[in-house]
């Protein structure tokens, strides 16, 4: 349905209206220590309806309903309330939809505009103020996971400026209108709507109280519910025991944070990302795609500048990137890939890199 028409709601029902009790719509979730075990009674009525959605979605939301106990195990005390007090978000659909496709050739955005937009002085000087009033903390997690604190940083900083704009949008809502909205990523959305109704429960906190960005991220580091169930941990108490707070508790997000990165091939010690001096720029550009070990690239006339040594058969990649002073080549070690576990872009992660660069200079 188009996004305009999200105004023409409900004017005339078919079939009768068959809602939550209000009772189960004002229940308060139970604590997280309560363990609710799934109904075997599963509700898929094609006469539920939802008054938070236009109508043109209802048929949907009604499978979504039955999907959510059935594929995903969430009692039915828990998904039909969910439903029926979220509310479509137009906004978030609105600025999760791609632009239409440009009817001439595209300029490509150069790396170095982006990266300047995160590593500013402004930036760099709530980095450098975050560091001394968490330096402490900051060493303590670093210390025990083997993650770089100024890797953490970059992510802090260019996913919430260190906890300023965490957003604001209803992260059930989002998710929903989101699967709703994107059906090539229907399925994605569907499965971070059933995480949030669980993680509300284990928080034992209301739905409405998770807010967070229009792609259903929440907190400092801006984890989707499935990660804050799977790799939030409570500073210094063992994973799995009690879920953190990634709001506000700064120990709770750097060490859940950490978690993410090693559970996705961070390696401690490692380089990230290096300048590459190249021989024959033509030969290096046909290995923008691979992996390669360091001797093949080394063979291919490509050298790290001022990267510390690492093995011969180490994996790398090579990028091409644009910088002010023209197109360069990098090295991308593992922990680049590790860092794109938590954003895909190329451009996204040799940024949280070099903001780390820049911050550590700043440190001294």
């Amino acid at each position: 349905m188009p996004i305009g028409a999200s105004n023409q709601i409900f004017q005339q029902q078919a079939a009768p209206v068959i809602v939550p009790q209000p009772a189960s719509v004002t229940q308060a979730m139970p604590n997280a220590a309560t363990h609710v075990a799934p109904n075997p009674q599963v509700d898929c009525s094609q006469n539920l309806f939802f008054p938070g959605f236009p109508q043109g979605y209802q048929e949907q939301l009604r499978d979504f309903a039955c999907t959510l106990q059935t594929k995903y195990h969430l009692p039915e005390q828990w998904v039909l309330p969910a439903i029926y007090n979220a509310r479509f978000s137009e906004r978030a659909l609105a600025l999760m939809t791609p632009p239409p496709p440009s009817p001439g050739p595209v300029r490509p955005y150069p790396w170095w505009r982006y990266r300047n937009r995160f590593v500013r002085s402004d930036r760099l000087q709530r980095g450098v103020a975050f560091w001394r009033a968490n330096q402490n903390i900051i060493k303590q997690v670093a210390n025990k996971y083997g993650v770089s604190p100024e890797i953490l940083m970059g992510i802090l900083n260019i996913e919430t400026g260190f906890g300023t704009f965490q957003g604001n949008f209803p992260v059930l809502d989002a998710n929903l209108s989101l699967a709703l909205g994107v059906p090539a990523r229907r399925s994605f959305f569907l499965y971070q709507t059933a995480e949030t109704i669980r993680l509300a429960h284990q928080l034992g906190q209301p739905l409405s109280s998770l807010r967070g960005s229009e792609a259903g991220a929440m907190g400092m580091s801006q984890f989707l519910a499935s990660s804050y169930l799977k790799y939030g941990t409570v500073w210094n108490d063992p994973p799995g025991d009690g879920l953190p707070d990634l709001w506000r508790s700064v120990p709770d997000v750097l060490a859940s944070t950490s978690r993410f990165f090693l559970a996705h091939g961070w390696q401690p010690g490692q380089p990230v990302l290096c300048e590459a001096t190249v021989s024959v720029p033509a030969q290096a550009a046909q290995l923008l795609h691979g992996r390669y070990t360091l001797r093949e690239i080394q063979r291919a006339g490509i050298q790290p500048q001022g990267a510390m040594a690492m093995p011969g058969n180490t994996r790398v990649g090579i990028l091409q990137l644009a910088t002010e002073h023209g197109e360069r080549f990098f090295i991308a070690y593992p922990n680049f890939y590790a860092i794109m576990g938590y954003n895909p872009s190329i451009k996204y992660s040799a940024t949280v890199w070099a903001y780390a660069q820049a911050l550590r200079a700043q440190l001294g």
